[in-house]
């Protein structure tokens, strides 16, 4: 071989005559090569008055002598170009630009772009192609005389909505929170207490803008739940126009068939009416039974008839049972013998849909024939918790708002149960009407 395989640099062969041109020439190119510095890589034409010994990378279409040198090294040397090829791997320092370059055996590219993998502190693989191990990272807005205008957007990007584009935070490995687009477009925070169960706390819509707590908001002193108001379109979820008695009431069954109850008089007016059709369901129960036995009103079919929530309730009921409105004392906590009222139809026609809520914001409105009567609400029917408004002394109408606490799990669906109760005052002969409407509803 007549020159070094890396660099071809020329080697002095026995008897050669002028060894120093040869000599010469493979300093000239070492001169060159060594610590490689380019001035430009963005020329296509020699410029005008070359220094000597300086380099340039040919751009694409080259022109004049540099014209068919594309991609290699022009060197200029005793008022000459020198044209180098560069080997795979070669890095060259681009004096214009500030940075370094690689030949890839194709083109030559900036050392830190488009790289396969980069490990800062610890190793990258193909798995986490980028890797950092460090204890403290900088990011800071450019503003100088280069073009930063003080501005720092840090951009983050995914494939498709369905995709997950997320900060995950953990500890010794194990998640405990993750920030952003899981699985669709809206914003989402969640936590995690071993890295495998998560929850939603905190949601962002992408089309509205609204704030979600899924899991609600909790006191930080006393760890209660925190009620959140949230008006409501005004419905009934009880309504009584007829005069009737102080509750309970009870009634004598004419039959029960499939969903319906049939009374022997024209009564159920006083259980149910046209204006609680949709929004809630009235418990009531056979007091011929031993124990007594439950089922859900929530439909007025006539003056007679009533239709239940699930017929199985009523399967083993007859004609001349005992009908009662008003809970057994005690069920449960109930020792009011208030009647208990699942509003789950209410929260679905009209907040879209049924869950636990918190408590309700009532508007009340109360009316007798002859003196005082009383419309209360509770959260369970316990002693102590009842309260409400009475008609006036004559018993012409009066009317309030008040919220009441919903505390017990409705048995027939995901809400909360309502008790409402009916009284009358010493004297008084009847309630006439009487009504409740939900103003609002505490999430």
């Amino acid at each position: 071989m007549d020159t070094s395989p890396r660099l071809a640099l020329p080697f002095l062969l026995p008897n050669q005559a002028q060894k120093h041109v040869t000599y010469n020439e493979a300093l000239q190119r070492l001169d060159a090569l060594v610590q490689l510095t380019v001035q430009d890589r963005d020329l296509g034409a020699p410029p005008a008055a070359p220094e000597e010994g300086s380099c340039w990378i040919v751009a694409a279409g080259a022109s004049g002598e540099w014209a068919g040198h594309e991609g290699k090294i022009a060197a200029w040397q005793d008022g000459a170009w020198t044209f180098v090829a560069p080997q795979t791997g070669w890095r060259a320092f681009v004096a214009d630009e500030g940075l370094i370059c690689v030949w890839s055996g194709s083109v030559w590219s900036e050392i830190l772009q488009n790289l396969s993998r980069l490990g800062i502190g610890t190793e990258a693989d193909t798995a986490t192609p980028f890797s950092a191990k460090l204890n403290k990272v900088l990011w800071a807005a450019q503003y100088d005389a280069e073009g930063g205008d003080g501005n720092l957007r840090y951009t983050l990007n995914k494939e498709a909505p369905g995709k997950t584009l997320s900060l995950l935070m953990q500890t010794d490995w194990s998640g405990r929170a993750e920030i952003g687009l899981t699985g669709d477009d809206d914003l989402h925070v969640k936590v995690s207490e071993d890295g495998a169960s998560w929850t939603e706390a905190l949601k962002i819509g992408r089309s509205d803008g609204r704030l979600r707590f899924p899991q609600g908001v909790i006191h930080e002193v006393t760890g209660l739940p925190v009620a959140q108001y949230l008006p409501a379109p005004v419905e009934e979820i009880w309504r009584l126009d007829s005069s009737r008695p102080a509750i309970p009431r009870t009634f004598t069954l004419a039959s029960a068939s499939g969903t319906t109850l049939t009374l022997d008089s024209a009564d159920v007016d006083q259980i149910y009416s046209n204006g609680m059709r949709d929004n809630v369901a009235v418990r009531v129960w056979n007091m011929s039974k031993s124990p007594a036995e439950a089922a859900w009103v929530d439909w007025n079919l006539s003056s007679t008839d009533m239709r239940v929530t699930d017929a199985a309730h009523i399967a083993s009921w007859m004609a001349g049972d005992t009908l009662r409105l008003g809970d057994p004392n005690p069920t449960g906590g109930n020792v009011l013998e208030m009647v208990a009222l699942d509003i789950s139809g209410y929260l679905q026609n009209q907040l879209g849909a049924v869950f636990p809520q918190k408590g309700v914001m009532l508007g009340l409105f109360i009316t007798s024939s002859d003196g005082v009567a009383s419309l209360s609400f509770s959260a369970d029917g316990s002693g102590g918790s009842a309260f409400g408004g009475n008609s006036l002394t004559d018993g012409s109408r009066n009317a309030m708002t008040l919220p009441i606490p919903t505390t017990e799990p409705s048995p027939i669906s995901s809400s909360n149960l309502v008790f409402v109760r009916e009284q009358l005052e010493t004297g008084t002969t009847d309630l006439t009407i009487t009504f409740a409407r939900v103003l609002g509803v505490y999430i």
